[in-house]
């Protein structure tokens, strides 16, 4: 089951927004991993992979955050550690059990539906902010 980006998503930051498209593709791929039974080796690949972007695009939100003193950047920040937490543990199950469907269950259910409404509520928020810092 694909996640689809839609342009409810976009939070207006250009970076920010090419970002959250990436990530949703590679949820995606990792979904199409699982679904495929995929070897063990090539999802966790995929996972490592994602791992490190989540890790990525999150500093550069951070990064963002900070330059411009965002008042809800230390909620956003838990947030941030909160989701990677999740992704870890994904990632624990995966090498231990291997790509199974309660995992592609888990996967859609937590941590896609967590980037979802971590970007319509609290990443929206952040790009409405950083188009006021751009427009005084």
């Amino acid at each position: 089951m694909a996640v689809e980006w839609t342009e409810q998503l976009a939070v207006g930051n250009e970076t920010i927004d090419n970002q959250h498209k990436e990530l949703f593709l590679r949820f995606n791929q990792l979904l199409e991993a699982c679904r495929m039974r995929m070897g063990r080796e090539n999802v966790v690949e995929m996972l490592s992979y994602l791992d490190e972007y989540v890790e990525f695009h999150f500093g550069e939100e951070e990064r963002l955050m900070t330059r411009h003193a965002y008042p809800e950047r230390e909620s956003h920040f838990a947030q941030h550690r909160h989701f990677v937490a999740q992704l870890n543990e994904l990632r624990q199950s995966m090498e231990s059990r291997g790509p199974s469907l309660d995992l592609v269950v888990t996967t859609n259910q937590a941590l896609i539906h967590w980037i979802v409404v971590h970007i319509k509520n609290v990443d929206v928020r952040l790009g409405t902010f950083l188009k006021t810092q751009s427009a005084a």
